[in-house]
């Protein structure tokens, strides 16, 4: 099947032309944090295995604990940072990820103009979604940001094998889009929607705006992923 991501994207923006450059709405959503560079990365860690509605309450347990600085989130105990985030689920690893990526920000104080992918795969709690969503939302760097929306639809579709690795989707999108930052931000958002809306575990293809394309759409592949 050839590749043409650019039609798949602007099927898509004319499906959801509400969508701008975040999935769930702008961020950063509180606008009550140090820098919006805080908020995105804390949002990001906060994101992992929840839903977006847990950590907008999470952000506001931090924000009602008066941890929305860099050196207030540093310092404080442990107890009291998993008190804040505990409606995102997993808070007691998420607190610990929170303490490690904050020290890196201090650390490196040009933190969007200086920090690596390796470094921040270094750090404990950041896997390549995470890392590249930092990337991409907070620093404004062209890393197409792989989720199990995108490795879902994008199956189905019959661009990616099941076994595919997040390097190679992620390859699949900057290699056939253009290096546009605000691209790759909308673009990730109308799949996080239209994986929502239509492409869920159990596809409603009837309203699917590329059934006419998808090969899952026309019947041609099953569906075996359980993401």
């Amino acid at each position: 099947m050839s590749v043409n991501l650019i039609n798949i994207y602007q099927i898509l923006q004319s499906r959801y032309p509400h969508m701008s450059g975040w999935p769930d709405g702008q961020w950063p959503v509180s606008g009550k944090f140090e820098s919006d560079l805080l908020e995105i990365v804390v949002g990001a860690v906060l994101a992992q295995n929840t839903r977006w509605s847990n950590v907008e309450m999470a952000l506001q347990g931090l924000v009602k604990e008066e941890l929305v600085d860099t050196t207030s989130i540093d310092s404080c105990s442990a107890e009291k940072l998993e008190r804040a985030i505990r409606s995102s689920g997993f808070y007691r690893q998420k607190a610990i990820y929170l303490k490690k990526v904050i020290r890196l920000i201090l650390d490196c104080p040009d933190f969007c103009q200086k920090i690596g992918r390796e470094k921040l795969l270094a750090t404990k709690g950041i896997g390549p979604e995470t890392a590249d969503t930092i990337l991409l939302y907070a620093c404004h760097r062209p890393f197409f940001v792989v989720d199990a929306y995108t490795r879902r639809i994008f199956f189905r579709y019959g661009l990616l094998r099941e076994k595919a690795n997040y390097l190679e989707i992620q390859e699949l999108f900057q290699t056939h889009l253009p290096l546009d930052i605000t691209l790759y931000q909308k673009f990730h958002a109308l799949v996080v929607e239209h994986a929502k809306q239509s492409c869920r575990k159990t596809p409603i293809c009837v309203n699917c705006a590329l059934k006419d394309q998808c090969r899952y759409g026309l019947r041609e592949v099953p569906v075996s992923l359980n993401d």
